[in-house]
């Protein structure tokens, strides 16, 4: 659905951001990395609840952006990959998530070498 006249009035006059996020997925990636979490109750957040983050816009390859900047203890980062053809971000993306995963699996057991060759 849309965002209410009232509850824009609101977010104006206590300068704050609305974003529509229609995956249940991104919700919850962007609660953690602010810190906050997801209401499913009508009524005011108390501070355990509430996040924190810088927001910002900016260009990103020639699209327009939301960037949320966290100076706390966040554990959450997001790459942003750019290719000439599918194919190769394709293969760029499948790096990335093989570097995560080998260090993913070195953490967990520090005597595995893993994709060492051995």
């Amino acid at each position: 659905g849309n965002i209410s006249d009232m509850a824009l009035h609101f977010i104006e006059k206590y300068d704050l951001v609305a974003l529509k996020i229609s995956s249940k997925w991104e919700l919850r990636r962007l609660c953690q990395a602010t810190g906050a979490t997801a209401l499913v109750r009508l009524g005011a957040p108390t501070p355990d609840e509430c996040g924190f983050a810088n927001v910002k816009q900016q260009s990103v390859g020639g699209r327009t952006v939301t960037v949320f900047e966290n100076d706390e203890k966040s554990k959450i980062a997001t790459l942003v990959l750019r290719a000439s053809t599918n194919s190769v971000l394709n293969d760029l993306e499948r790096a990335v998530d093989d570097g995560v995963h080998a260090v993913q699996m070195a953490c967990k057991d520090g005597r595995l070498v893993y994709g060492g060759g051995a």
